[in-house]
C-alpha cells in the first residue's frame, strides 16, 4: 500500500512522547499550526531541507489508530491519505510495550517507518535496557535511541530521513481464531482476501467502518450489511471482537519486549541514578541557603520569599527522597494528593501573588516610572494635551505602558516560570484524575481540567485546548466556564497581589462565591444542554525533574507573546479612554452605568472606566482595579466586591473573537451575555449581603 518515496514526512506516537521537540529540531521556525479539514483538531506543518526540501507533519498524540477521540481520528485519516508518505514514530523508551502496540497498527496499515526510542536517559535511570539491535531485527525496521531535549540521536535520525531507509514492520499479529472467522467472512462477502484492506477488516470489527468505505469504494449499503452480520456473530462469542484484537496485539508484544528489553536492577545504575537525583536538591539547596546568610530572614520575609522557600526546599527534598515512582503514586491519592495540591497552591500564591505582584511591581513602578521616566517626560514636554495623553490621569505612558510593564509584565512572568515549572514536571495532567470525580458534577469529564488550568495561563488559549474534549456539550459548557469563572495568568496575578491586601475571611469569601457560581454554572448548563459526558481516558506523562532550558524557553516565549499581544490592547484601551474623557464622553458613560456601579456593586464610578477597558484585556481591567486600590479608592467590602465582579467578568475580546470561531456566533453572544448577568448580579448580591448584615471585611 506504502512506498517510502514521498517528500513528507509524519511524526506519530502517543501523547508525551517528545514528537513537538523532534518537529522543532528538524523544521526550525519553518512551522505553521492549521485545522485538520472539517475539525477543530489543529495539526502542525513544516519545512525540513536535507538533500531535499520535506514537509514535515507533526500528528495529535494517539494511543490507537481505533479513534476514540476527534484527535486520534486525524492522525488516523492523515495516515490514510499519506499513502507514500514515511512515518517516524516516537516513543517512550520507558513504556516501550505501549508504542509496539501502535507500531503493530502501523504494520498492518502498511506505513513504511522508522522507530525512534525517545528519552532513552529516563529508561536507563529507570533500569531498563533496550537491545536497540535484536529490537531492529526482530521489527524489520530502523531503530534510533535518541534523547531529544538534548538532541542526542537526531542526527543519525536525521540521515534515516534522507537515505530513504524506512520500511514496512516484519511483524504480524496472530489473532484468536474467532476473530480470524469473522475476517474470513467479511473477506469472503467482499470477493477474497486482500491485504490491503486488512485493517479496514478489523477497524470494522473494533465498530468502524469508515476506514473500509475509504478502501473499497462508495459501499455504504454493504457495509452496514457487513456490521450487521458481525454484530450477529459477535453475540454468539463469550467476547468481543475488540478484546480478541486487543489480545492478540498484546501477545506479539509481549513476545517481543521478552525477546529485546528487561530491567535491572543493578546497584551500580541505582547509585548513579541516586546521586542524579538528588542533584537538583542539592543545587537548589544551596542557593537558599546563600540567600539567606546574605540577605538575612527579616528582608526575604518582607519581599514575601520567607517562609516560601523552606517551604519549596522541604518539598522539593520530599519528592526526591520519596521517588518518582512513590511520588507519582501520591498526587493520585484523594488525600495526600489534595495536600500536595494544597502546598503547589501555597508557593503559586506566595511567589506570583506576593513577590512579584509586591516586591517587583514596587520596585519597577516606583523606581522606573515613577521616579525617571514620567518626571522626565513632564519636564520636557510643556503643558497641554500631547502631554497630557503621554503622562495625564489616562496617558499612553503613565497608565499603558506604566501598567503594563511595571504591573502586569513582572507577575505574568513570573506565574510563566511557576506555569513552565508545573508543565515540565509533568503534575498537570495528574490534577485530571484528582478532579475527575468533581467536573462529573458539572456535566464533563476530568480531562476539563487541562483547559480550566491552562485558562489560568491564558483564556483564549485555553479555549482552543477546550478541543480535547470528545462532546460539543462538554466544550460548550467548558469554554462557559472560563469565561466566566476563570482569571487569565495577567488578572489572576494582579488579582492575587489585591488579596494580599484584605483580610483572610475575605479571600475565603472570594473564593467560595467563585467557586460556587462555577458549580452551579456547569451544572445548571449540563441540564439545559442535551448530550452526554464522555469516557474518561488519559494519558499519564512520567513525572520529571524540570529542565532549566525548556522553562527558559517556553517562559520567554510566553513573555514575548504577551509583549506582542496584550501591549497594543493596553495602549488602544488608554487611548480610547483618554478620548472619552477629553470629549466628555467618561462622564456620560459614567452617568450610564452609575446606578450598577455606583448603586447595585457599591463601586467608586472610577470603576466603570476599569470594567469598559476590561473587555479589551481583563489583565487591563485588573491592573486598573490594582491602581484604584493603591490610590486608597477602592478598600474593604468594595475590594471583595471588585475583585468578586472581575473574577466573573467578561471574557476579552481575543476570547469572544476564539469563541465565535469554535463555537459559532450565536453561542458566543449567548455565554457573553450570560456571563455579564451572572457577574453584576453575583455583585449585586453580595454587596447587598454585606451591607444588610454589616460585616466589614
Amino acid at each position: 500500500m506504502h512506498t517510502p518515496q514521498s517528500d513528507k514526512i509524519l511524526l506519530v506516537g502517543n501523547p508525551n512522547v517528545g514528537k513537538s521537540v523532534i518537529f522543532t529540531f528538524l523544521t526550525g521556525r519553518y512551522a505553521v499550526a492549521s485545522n485538520y479539514p472539517g475539525t477543530t483538531v489543529e495539526v502542525s506543518f513544516g519545512q525540513a531541507t536535507f538533500n531535499r526540501s520535506i514537509e514535515v507533519i507533526d500528528t495529535p498524540g494517539v494511543n490507537s489508530l481505533f479513534p476514540r477521540s476527534e484527535d486520534e481520528k486525524v492522525t488516523r485519516d492523515i495516515l490514510l491519505r499519506s499513502d507514500r508518505a514515511t512515518v517516524v514514530q516516537v516513543a517512550d523508551a520507558k513504556n516501550l510495550f505501549r508504542a509496539l502496540l501502535l507500531t503493530t497498527q502501523l504494520a498492518e496499515l502498511g506505513c513504511p517507518m522508522v522507530l525512534v526510542l525517545n528519552m532513552m536517559d529516563e529508561a536507563r535511570q529507570r533500569g531498563i535496557t533496550i537491545n536497540v539491535k535484536a529490537l531492529s531485527e526482530r521489527l524489520g525496521i530502523e531503530v534510533i535511541p535518541t534523547v531529544a531535549v538534548e538532541k542526542r540521536g537526531l542526527t543519525r535520525l536525521v540521515s534515516a530521513i534522507a537515505s530513504r531507509n524506512a520500511k514496512v514492520p516484519r511483524i504480524r499479529v496472530e489473532y484468536p481464531k474467532p476473530l480470524l472467522d469473522a475476517v474470513r467472512s467479511v473477506e469472503d462477502v467482499l470477493g477474497g482476501p486482500s491485504e490491503s484492506e486488512t485493517f479496514g477488516i478489523l477497524s470494522l470489527l473494533a465498530g468502524d467502518g469508515e476506514v473500509l468505505g475509504m478502501r473499497i469504494g462508495d459501499m455504504g449499503d454493504r457495509i452496514d450489511e457487513l456490521a450487521q452480520l458481525l454484530e450477529s456473530r459477535e453475540r454468539r462469542l463469550p467476547n468481543r471482537y475488540p478484546y480478541y484484537i486487543a489480545s492478540g496485539r498484546k501477545a506479539l508484544v509481549e513476545d517481543i519486549m521478552r525477546r529485546t528489553s528487561h530491567r535491572s536492577e543493578d546497584p551500580f545504575l541505582r547509585r548513579r541514578g541516586d546521586i542524579r537525583r538528588y542533584l537538583p536538591t542539592i543545587v537548589l539547596g544551596a542557593i537558599i541557603v546563600l540567600l539567606y546568610l546574605v540577605a538575612g530572614l527579616e528582608p526575604l520575609e518582607g519581599i514575601g520569599l520567607h517562609p516560601t522557600l523552606l517551604v519549596l526546599i522541604a518539598m522539593v527534598f520530599g519528592v526526591t527522597v520519596t521517588g518518582i515512582e512513590r511520588t507519582n503514586r501520591i498526587t493520585l491519592h484523594p488525600v495526600y494528593g489534595a495536600f500536595i495540591l494544597i502546598v503547589v497552591l501555597y508557593l503559586i500564591y506566595m511567589l506570583v501573588g506576593v513577590f512579584a505582584a509586591g516586591t517587583i511591581v514596587d520596585v519597577i513602578e516606583s523606581n522606573l516610572f515613577g521616579k525617571l521616566i514620567i518626571p522626565a517626560l513632564d519636564r520636557l514636554l510643556p503643558p497641554g494635551m500631547f502631554r497630557d495623553f503621554l503622562t495625564g490621569e489616562f496617558g499612553l505612558v503613565s497608565v499603558g505602558l506604566n501598567y503594563s510593564i511595571s504591573i502586569v509584565l513582572p507577575i505574568v512572568t513570573v506565574f510563566f516560570i511557576v506555569f513552565g515549572v508545573l508543565e515540565d514536571t509533568g503534575y498537570f495532567p495528574r490534577l485530571t484524575v484528582l478532579t475527575n470525580r468533581f467536573f462529573r458534577m458539572v456535566g464533563v469529564s476530568g480531562k476539563a481540567t487541562l483547559p480550566i488550568v491552562l485558562g489560568f495561563g491564558c483564556v483564549t488559549m485555553a479555549t482552543l485546548a477546550s478541543r480535547i474534549l470528545e462532546t460539543r456539550k462538554e466544550r460548550i459548557i467548558v469554554v462557559t466556564l472560563l469565561a466566566l469563572a476563570v482569571p487569565c495568568s495577567a488578572q489572576l496575578g494582579v488579582i492575587l497581589a489585591l488579596l494580599s491586601a484584605i483580610s483572610i475571611p475575605a479571600v475565603l469569601l472570594i473564593g467560595l462565591v467563585v467557586l460556587i457560581e462555577f458549580v452551579l454554572a456547569g451544572i445548571v448548563l449540563s441540564r439545559l444542554l442535551k448530550g452526554a459526558a464522555s469516557d474518561f481516558i488519559i494519558e499519564l506523562p512520567p513525572l520529571r525533574t524540570p529542565r532549566p532550558g525548556n522553562i527558559w524557553l517556553k517562559t520567554a516565549a510566553r513573555v514575548r507573546w504577551f509583549l506582542r499581544e496584550a501591549l497594543p490592547f493596553f495602549l488602544l484601551a488608554t487611548a480610547l479612554l483618554f478620548v472619552l474623557d477629553a470629549s466628555g464622553g467618561m462622564s456620560i458613560v459614567h452617568r450610564a452605568v452609575e446606578p450598577v456601579v455606583g448603586r447595585v456593586l457599591g463601586l467608586p464610578l472610577e470603576t466603570a472606566a476599569v470594567f469598559i477597558v476590561g473587555f479589551f484585556r481583563r489583565d487591563y481591567g485588573a491592573a486598573g482595579l490594582y491602581k484604584l486600590w493603591e490610590n486608597g479608592l477602592l478598600a474593604g467590602n468594595q475590594v471583595v466586591v471588585a475583585l468578586v465582579v472581575m473574577s466573573l467578568f467578561l471574557p476579552c475580546l481575543a476570547t469572544l473573537i476564539v469563541m465565535i470561531k469554535e463555537l459559532g456566533a450565536r453561542y458566543a453572544f449567548t455565554i457573553l451575555l450570560f456571563v455579564m448577568l451572572v457577574s453584576v448580579l453575583t455583585g449585586g448580591l453580595l454587596n447587598l449581603i454585606l451591607r444588610v448584615t454589616g460585616v466589614q471585611l
